[in-house]
């Protein structure tokens, strides 16, 4: 068994089975992780025809509309204009910034996805990137959304480092992932469809993803409240 991948503890205690996957809980940051992780060529090939896509593009008048919602509650927040969906999949949170006054940029390391959000969404950015390549770069953000991303991520240590380097000193960075602490999910997270590896292959509570933000050097840290099994985190 491998360390956690947020905390670097030792093996974890044993959570369940899926689909010929294994799920472990850290003692120390209470993150629930798939062990051993898929190699690259496997997620390569699990992601090639994303079923959510083909989902997302069925619902895009709502899921604008849901976005909007969540951006303009962000933006009064901040001070600024530049804003960065990672993982925008086809665009619909990046045409809700746009909406929102936003100068909005959506990146995805799905290229198929990023063509399909040029082709609906004519007069916002994308680029086929990564958010550690656009770090790189130097750029940054004053809101940096990721939505229901964090929990596709091998390496969360790494993404999360990336998130840092692109907010702005006075930037706010929100992430939306699936909330393994909810009251409904506590109970049986297989009953409700919850574990879903190789899809999601970190499992975060409240504590646990506070716990791997301020690893990686993020001071403040809060939460939106959900009614629905679904943590929304605010951090700087």
């Amino acid at each position: 068994m491998s360390m956690c991948p947020s905390c670097a503890a030792g093996p974890g205690r044993p959570f369940g089975h899926k689909d010929g996957f294994s799920l472990y809980t850290c003692e120390t940051c209470e993150l629930t992780y798939v062990d051993p992780m898929p190699t690259t060529a496997e997620l390569s090939e699990f992601y090639r025809e994303y079923y959510k896509t083909g989902q997302y593009r069925q619902k895009l008048d709502s899921k604008v509309r849901r976005a909007r919602r969540r951006i303009r509650r962000v933006k009064r927040r901040v001070v600024g204009s530049r804003f960065i969906d990672v993982g925008c999949n086809v665009g619909f949170a990046v045409e809700a910034a746009r909406q929102c006054g936003f100068e909005a940029l959506g990146i995805d390391i799905d290229a198929v996805a990023i063509d399909e959000a040029r082709s609906l969404f004519s007069d916002c950015r994308f680029e086929h990137s990564s958010a550690e390549a656009v770090a790189a770069s130097g750029r940054q953000y004053d809101v940096v959304y990721c939505s229901e991303v964090i929990e596709h991520i091998p390496d969360v240590a790494v993404f999360l480092q990336a998130i840092r380097m692109l907010v702005a000193e006075r930037g706010l960075v929100f992430i939306t992932t699936p909330d393994l602490g909810h009251r409904s999910v506590r109970r049986d997270p297989y009953a409700v469809d919850f574990i879903r590896p190789p899809e999601h292959l970190l499992y975060f509570t409240r504590r646990s993803i506070e716990h791997v933000m301020r690893r990686q050097g993020f001071t403040r840290v809060g939460f939106q409240h959900s009614l629905k099994p679904t943590l929304k985190v605010l951090a700087r």
